[in-house]
């Protein structure tokens, strides 16, 4: 099997001690089967404490939200004491994620980490691919799937051809008119030449409060977008400095989520979920630099990785987007097409 990754995939390394939003907090961590299997064979009294915690195939957090295996130094006690290999899969992959699609498996690194954050704004997305041990198998509409693969591949090219902006207005109007075909049941090729969708007045106010109504993450996440809200008419319009790393993001995300498409022929929503993403991180930039007075590159990737846990690491507020997106006027098409004027 074919497995397609980002170039920097190798270069992950994650911060272990050193980093400054740790993984084994506030999350709800599934143990696999084969893991707890292990688990069972083990007769220490460590192995006692091991099995108590992750009993019922999940890690039983402690009140704080700090996961128990968690020491003081901020290492793992599982892996410095049974080895990294016996942790279970999901902390083995993570950040890592990977989706399959017939005869390719693909991978990349989630926004969600810090240490992948400072990998995907800082460098292009180019896309390798390597043979992998794995059994291809072939996916009931192959016809389909590539189609989306060469999707992609232009809403790559519109976005690296094209100022930020006007690549962002490109690549939704590319979505609606892809979506359009879809609903009525026709696949005929997309040719964005010139905007195709009229541009109406943003309403970003909408926007903040949108993410401000969402389950939050972290208390902080929330009390930044109210001072967003409250300043935002103080907030200039992005800067051209941003436009490389934001373009980044959002080929992470059109990356990451566009190929789902072949699940259930929505390609508007993903790519408007995209725009949408990079939009409220420009937005966050640009009230950091009001509210704080500086922006540096950790900042930047903090940010990104706060945005991204806050809304595509919470499957119930990345499902609530989504639907959004065909919901309600502030993501109509025309409407964030406003956004980038």
């Amino acid at each position: 099997m074919k497995f397609r990754i980002p170039d920097y995939y190798d270069d992950f390394q994650c911060l272990a001690r050193k980093c400054r939003d740790n993984c084994c907090v506030g999350w709800e961590i599934e143990v696999d089967e084969e893991t707890a299997a292990y688990y069972e064979t083990l007769n220490t009294a460590f192995s006692v404490i091991v099995r108590k915690y992750t009993e019922g195939g999940y890690i039983h957090m402690k009140p704080s939200g700090r996961c128990p295996f968690l020491n003081g130094n901020n290492l793992c006690d599982i892996i410095t004491r049974l080895g990294k290999e016996n942790i279970c899969q999901i902390c083995r992959d993570h950040p890592r994620f990977f989706s399959w699609y017939g005869r390719v498996k693909e991978g990349g690194l989630g926004l969600c980490c810090e240490a992948a954050a400072r990998l995907i704004l800082s460098r292009d997305m180019n896309l390798i691919e390597r043979e992998i041990d794995e059994d291809p198998f072939d996916p009931p509409y192959q016809d389909l799937l590539e189609m989306l693969e060469d999707d992609r591949k232009i809403l790559f090219k519109i976005l690296r051809e094209n100022e930020f902006p006007k690549a962002m207005r490109l690549i939704l109007d590319f979505a609606d008119q892809r979506q359009s075909r879809f609903d009525v049941d026709k696949w005929n090729q997309v040719n964005i030449k010139t905007e195709t969708v009229a541009i109406k007045p943003a309403h970003p106010d909408e926007i903040i409060q949108f993410f401000i109504n969402l389950k939050p993450m972290s208390r902080d996440w929330r009390i930044n977008l109210e001072d967003y809200l409250f300043i935002f008419n103080r907030i200039d319009d992005i800067p051209k400095e941003d436009y490389t790393e934001l373009r980044r993001v959002a080929e992470y995300f059109l990356y990451r989520y566009y190929l789902k498409t072949v699940d259930d022929i929505e390609d508007l929503c993903r790519v408007k979920a995209a725009v949408i993403c990079t939009w409220l991180l420009s937005l966050v930039w640009r009230g950091r630099r009001i509210t704080r007075k500086k922006l540096s590159f950790e900042d930047k990737a903090l940010t990104a990785a706060a945005l991204s846990k806050e809304i595509e690491y919470n499957l119930e507020n990345l499902a609530t987007l989504y639907d959004a997106t065909y919901e309600l006027d502030c993501f109509s098409t025309e409407e964030l097409k406003g956004l980038f004027i």
